[in-house]
């Protein structure tokens, strides 16, 4: 197997670093039996956490079965109003607590109610509004992720004599804060706490004195989303809106969508998520087409989409593996229309653009407005008013909406620390056709998938890496431990895919060469570069984390929460691993030691006892083989 490298060889010394919160929330921890270890060799955090032995937690990497209504729980409420920013309006006497769990609050015409926590709401009598969305006795039970990370939805009665329900969940989404200080304190309060949401009156009812804001919507912008909602009975809906970073585009857009839904006449709309940084329903690197049927109730990392999922079903997804298409925009582009090729037009269609508006973020933006064939534009200002110039002329019927972007809010969480959650989640989730559950197990308890990936029966056909290139000689010390995108071929279009002539399909050997360790991997020379997969003939299943490379046996071990049923489906497929400027997963490095402590360092790491093979068998993509318990 090939020797360990230090976190510091593999992704440099910026990346290697941890952020400012994770530092801080390390440092109230005990120090493991091996903290001086680490000191005395001047090695990094995550090299040590690499050597840690193992706490010896085998079990299957399943989702907690918490993700049901607990019984006889108690609810914590708050007795009246009280100093702070007013949250809550709905008087305390409107307010009844009932058995198992659930809250009964009656409301006057304009009251609101608000929650930080996980629950799910039931209208019994008249109409409210969350998040934009429209909900009624026949919506019957919605889930509601409230996190203090974000700003938190209000729950606002339409009409006197609303009566709705709140019940108390335990959602295995709140079990992630064991793994991580990212997933930390954004629920109620973790120890002590009776229930799984508390109605707050004033941000001073928060037990954790947390900084909260609220999610509110100006008259402007609810003026706009009737018109929008009116229109889409006359004409095809497509809808882009543009802005800065951190203006209000994906609040605004998760607002339309919910509108929209909303329609009687609109059970599905298409959603095109177009920003690598900051996407809506996948992890940051890809682009994607979801077919949403269901209501956006919380931030992206709860409702991440996914092939079997009803509510939010994957159509198509591509990765661009990095953050942002400044390296290359032209394949960028290409993504882009290959994914308005399966819109559905007769689907209402949202598009999340980038807040990259300036420079060559405005070329692009002007691209995707053609590209996409937008119909309503909306303009989050301040916007230059040379781009809005410029993205009329690239569309000639276009209607533009301008609305001034919502003042920022101080965050709990960084962009960078923002993402890692969202990626975080996606390797956690167990995605069904109803509901997503999250495993509670830590990454390094996951059974790997075994590839091979020397011939004759490899599992796949290449590694490619996007951005900049690493030498043959350094690509296993790169490629350990980083995360890649799978990507299936279509079947007769290997070469193809990659750029070349269709008399290469069979005759791979003049562009395709192996590193030392035998890895498949098209490295450019004087004469040729390789260039990136054309989306026409290949797509994104999902993400993987490269979890080690067995040179002995030249098999890849990959840690993906892709279902087996997709990874049987690849079989008949030709499969490429891409790599680039994906974010290192520290997150994944530090969940044994944040959740295991000086315990995490008694027991050595199983990894080479075996059990019998699961998984597909016979085939080049398998299951690691359980580790075997030790003897009593």
């Amino acid at each position: 197997m090939a020797q360990k490298r230090k976190a510091q060889e593999a992704f440099g010394q910026a990346n290697g670093r941890l952020s400012a919160f994770a530092a801080a929330r390390l440092a109230k921890q005990p120090k493991p039996a091996f903290a001086d270890v680490r000191e005395s060799k001047g090695t990094t955090l995550g090299a040590v956490v690499a050597e840690a032995p193992y706490d010896g937690r085998h079990d299957a990497f399943d989702a907690s079965s918490e993700d049901g209504i607990e019984e006889d729980v108690q609810i914590t409420t708050s007795v009246g109003p009280s100093p702070g920013t007013p949250l809550s309006t709905v008087k305390p006497k409107g307010v009844r607590e009932l058995e198992h769990g659930s809250l009964e609050i009656s409301f006057r015409s304009e009251e609101v109610a608000v929650c930080v926590g996980i629950y799910d709401v039931e209208v019994l009598k008249g109409v409210i509004t969350v998040y934009g969305a429209t909900l009624t006795p026949n919506s019957g039970r919605r889930r509601i992720c409230a996190p203090s990370t974000a700003a938190l939805p209000q729950l606002l009665a339409r009409r006197s004599g609303t009566v709705i329900r709140l019940h108390h969940v335990k959602s295995s989404l709140s079990k992630l804060g064991k793994l991580s200080p990212l997933f930390k304190k954004v629920w109620t309060k973790a120890k002590g706490s009776k229930c799984s949401f508390n109605l707050l009156y004033s941000t001073d009812d928060d037990e954790l004195q947390r900084s909260l804001s609220l999610l509110e919507v100006d008259r402007t912008t609810e003026k706009l989303l009737a018109r929008l909602s009116v229109e889409s009975n006359t004409k095809t809906t497509r809808i882009m809106a543009i802005g800065a970073k951190s203006s209000g585009k994906s609040t605004l857009n998760r607002l339309i969508c919910n509108t929209l839904h909303g329609k009687p006449a609109v059970r599905k709309l298409h959603y095109l998520d177009l920003d690598p940084g900051q996407p809506e329903f996948g992890v940051p690197g890809q682009i994607s087409l979801v077919e949403v049927n269901a209501p956006l109730l919380g931030p992206s990392f709860t409702h991440l989409a996914s092939v079997a999922s009803e509510q939010y079903r994957l159509i198509r997804c591509h990765s661009i593996a990095a953050t942002s298409f400044k390296d290359d925009p032209d394949h960028y582009l290409a993504c882009a229309k290959d994914l308005v090729q399966h819109v559905n037009t007769r689907m209402p269609l949202v598009i999340n653009s980038c807040g990259w508006v300036s420079g060559l973020g405005a070329t692009i933006a002007a691209d995707l407005v053609k590209i996409t064939g937008v119909a309503d534009l909306i303009v989050l200002d301040p916007v230059d008013q040379t781009l809005i110039e410029l993205l009329q002329q690239k569309a000639t019927a276009i209607t533009v909406h301008r609305i001034l972007r919502q003042p920022s809010r101080p965050s709990a969480r960084t962009p960078a620390e923002l993402r890692n959650m969202q990626t975080m989640a996606y390797f956690h989730q167990r995605a069904s056709s109803t509901d997503t559950t999250w495993s509670s197990k830590s990454i390094s308890a996951a059974r790997p998938w075994l590839v091979k990936y020397a011939q004759p029966n490899a599992g796949i056909r290449a590694i490619v890496s996007y951005g900049q290139l690493p030498s043959p000689d350094f690509l296993a010390e790169v490629l350990n431990g980083s995360l890649v995108a799978i990507e299936a071929i279509e079947n007769l279009h290997f070469s193809t895919a990659f750029g070349r002539q269709d008399d290469a399909e069979h005759d791979t050997t003049t562009w395709l060469s192996s590193t030392p360790e035998g890895l498949p991997y098209p490295f450019p020379n004087d004469q040729d570069i390789p260039r990136p997969l054309d989306p026409k003939f290949s797509h994104c299943i999902g993400l993987a984390l490269v979890r080690a490379i067995d040179v002995e046996q030249q098999e890849l071990q990959l840690v993906t929460p892709i279902p087996e049923s997709q990874i049987s489906a690849l079989m008949e497929r030709e499969v490429v691993l891409v790599r680039g400027g994906f974010d290192a997963p520290e997150w994944a490095y530090l969940e044994d030691l944040y959740c295991g402590g000086e315990e995490a360092a008694a027991v050595e790491r199983p990894w080479v006892t075996r059990r019998e093979p699961v998984g597909v068998e016979g085939a080049v993509w398998r299951l690691r083989h359980t580790p075997m318990s030790r003897p009593a």
